[in-house]
């Protein structure tokens, strides 16, 4: 796997955790994590090469759209709803105003599917390029012609979203397997004049008994 390919499965891996993870929040009406993924996506568009700031912050009132980038005219609303009204109501607010005739607006889908929509928007609205799920901010990082780049977005998502793994029966064995690989290499073997019991606790026996006497005679 070249890096490229291991940085790309980083972000799809973060990314598609936290879409579900911000689906189940808010299947149980626990919509704060919305708040966090405003601020979360603001850093990782600028990443990819935009200039957005977070209106809630702002004194003015940005109605119907959450990230605005005045210097590229682009505006985004940061939502969990997918449904035509939600849309339409974004699009006729933000375009109401005069001054917001010269921007993109666009929906970002944190954590439902695009659907192919019927419904005509209006306002030079493009819902297959405008209205940005998972899947296609996916393919938008993965169309990113710098390796730079996207080992930085990797290297944010890595940092942001923690994806929790409990100890289980398989995380040992992947570290017993880890420590084997390491013990195998001939730079790693030390040779000593005394008999050594390497496995006082038989957990060779008890936790991989159809292998044991493969492992012990390999590495014992």
């Amino acid at each position: 796997m070249d890096n490229r390919q291991t940085f790309i499965s980083i972000i799809t891996k973060r990314l598609t955790y936290l879409q579900k993870e911000v689906e189940n929040f808010n299947s149980l009406n626990l919509t704060d994590i919305n708040v966090f993924a405003e601020n979360f996506y603001r850093d990782l568009f600028n990443l990819i090469g935009f200039n957005f700031n977070n209106t809630n912050f702002d004194n003015n009132n940005f109605a119907h759209i959450d990230l605005l980038d005045t210097v590229n005219k682009q505006a985004i609303q940061v939502t969990s709803q997918n449904d035509n009204t939600k849309i339409k109501e974004a699009i006729d607010g933000f375009f109401a105003k005069p001054e917001n005739q010269d921007y993109k607006l666009q929906l970002l889908l944190i954590s439902k599917d695009a659907k192919n929509y019927r419904t005509k928007f209006g306002n030079n609205f493009n819902h297959k390029e405008d209205v940005l799920d998972i899947k296609r901010l996916l393919a938008i990082i993965n169309d990113i012609k710098e390796i730079d780049k996207i080992k930085d977005i990797a290297d944010f998502l890595n940092k942001n979203v923690l994806t929790e793994r409990q100890k289980t029966e398989c995380s040992e064995v992947e570290t017993i397997m880890e420590l084997i690989n390491y013990l195998s290499l001939n730079k790693n073997r030390r040779i000593i004049d005394r008999t050594v019991n390497v496995d006082p606790t038989n957990k060779i026996e008890n936790r991989f008994s159809e292998h044991s006497e493969y492992l012990k005679q390999q590495y014992a």
